[in-house]
């Protein structure tokens, strides 16, 4: 099944992102909630739309990263009003494809090159291969697992992917990372790369449930480690999180809950515990813990640390812990974002293959390029127009009745689920192995001139 015959989240969605937002279309969804729901949601509703009659209620954004990076600034109370707007009918919905997001609440960055970021600590996945103790070597996998959420302090959001629109990394060893946006209703980004020490598998989705003044968000989809050594495959189920504070206070992101590191191959399994905290003061806020499990269900070590800094093991029955992980160094002078060096990183073309970039490359969105200029106002405007082009491309489609397939990817028809793997929420995308033959020969050093995912020129 095609991206384009998905049945679309709102009665608009299929044609008008920007105008989904109707009022009437999410009643009916309110209609099924309980009483004690329909009151929590009307409560949440009536307190913001109080508070947010407040012209001089300070709006701020940051939080205790601001020192490693996250920028923190006043934002404008009109622009979080104008937002609210838009949502305060959408009470306990999936909001992720049913309204224009505002750019004042995005960072310079696309959702393709978010998913990237966990690369930043492959040198995990590389020490993983050549772990001899298969206990450890699961611990490895596991701070892999962990370590990118250092980077999910940001309470910016990236930018939707245009459908086609890619991202390619240059790896460690030469080899190319590559990401490709295959569905656009439902959001779904499929990724692979396969060095000389791991092969890895994504296709990532979310699913949000706004609940006014905080936006849950729940990760779906498969995410799968190969070891290219050993032949062991591993699955990682992450935990979930929720960005506070998105109308009114200072805007915080807390994530929560289990997370597993299964390995498919053996049975054991990495079985976290991320801790939900309260306030963004909270003493425990950061902490996990939890133990790597064998498959006869005997404790092998104990895992403890920080999600956004570091992770240590130690022996069941022993003392002394281990280092598994720590946060790398941030930039000296803190960018605007609370980017890392390696997120700058993958917006620079230093970091794209020697053969260059597709066309289709995230790095190249004018919209994403204004808004790092710091110019909201251009971004805004390249915003609008590529999600016109894009509306504008489905309804060719319609008419022509032609559909959309990925270029790099395909949908597995039978895709081969673990029993564990079953219920991952969405399509699963595979890796079609055509890119080493099809992708168009070019240099690094010439950038394409515009931005041009489309199937339409």
């Amino acid at each position: 099944m095609s991206s384009d015959s998905l049945p679309p989240k709102s009665a608009d969605a299929a044609g008008d992102a920007a105008t989904a937002a109707a009022p009437g279309g999410h009643r009916s969804w309110l209609s099924r909630v309980g009483t004690w729901g329909s009151d929590l949601v009307n409560a949440v509703g009536d307190g913001l739309n109080y508070l947010a009659g407040y012209d001089d209620l300070e709006v701020t954004e940051g939080g205790d990263g601001a020192h490693q990076g996250e920028h923190t600034e006043v934002d404008a109370v009109d622009d979080r009003k104008a937002m609210w707007s838009q949502l305060k009918d959408m009470m306990g919905a999936d909001i992720m494809s049913m309204f224009s997001v505002p750019t004042f609440i995005m960072e310079p960055l696309s959702t393709l090159q978010k998913m990237a970021e966990i690369m930043q600590y492959q040198h995990l996945l590389e020490e993983a291969d050549d772990e001899e103790d298969p206990d450890v070597r699961l611990a490895k996998v596991t701070a892999f697992a962990v370590a990118v959420y250092s980077t999910m302090e940001r309470s910016k959001k990236p930018f939707n992917p245009i459908l086609g629109e890619t991202f390619e990394l240059k790896m460690n060893d030469g080899s190319t990372y590559l990401a490709e946006q295959v569905c656009h209703h439902p959001p779904i980004g499929a990724g692979h790369v396969k060095t000389s020490k791991f092969t890895y598998d994504i296709t990532s989705a979310v699913t949000t449930k706004f609940m006014g003044n905080w936006v849950d968000v729940f990760p779906v989809g498969r995410t799968r480690i190969t070891l290219r050594r050993t032949g062991e495959v591993f699955n990682i189920v992450p935990p979930s999180s929720r960005v506070n504070n998105l109308i009114i206070g200072r805007i915080w992101v807390d994530t929560f809950g289990a997370m597993k590191v299964l390995n498919l191959t053996t049975g054991a399994a990495a079985e976290l515990d991320f801790k939900a905290c309260g306030s963004i003061m909270s003493y425990n806020r950061y902490e996990c813990s939890g133990y790597i499990v064998r498959a006869d269900r005997s404790k092998a070590l104990e895992i403890s640390g920080h999600w956004n800094r570091d992770l240590s093991y130690k022996r069941i029955g022993e003392g002394e812990k281990v280092k598994l992980w720590e946060v790398d160094a941030w930039p000296a002078k803190p960018s605007k974002y609370g980017f890392t060096h390696y997120t700058i990183k993958c917006n620079e073309m230093t970091s794209a293959p020697k053969a260059g970039v597709m066309p289709s490359d995230s790095r190249l969105r004018p919209d994403r390029i204004a808004l790092e200029k710091g110019d909201n106002s251009v971004a805004g405007s390249k915003k609008t127009l590529l999600e016109e082009r894009q509306r504008a491309e489905r309804r060719t489609r319609k008419e022509k009745g032609d559909v959309w397939t990925p270029r790099w990817f395909k949908k597995a028809e039978h895709a081969d689920l673990h029993e564990l793997e079953k219920d991952v929420g969405t399509d699963v995308w595979e890796w079609n192995g055509e890119y080493d033959a099809k992708k168009p020969v070019g240099d690094s050093q010439v950038i394409p001139e515009e931005f041009a995912p489309w199937q339409y020129l």
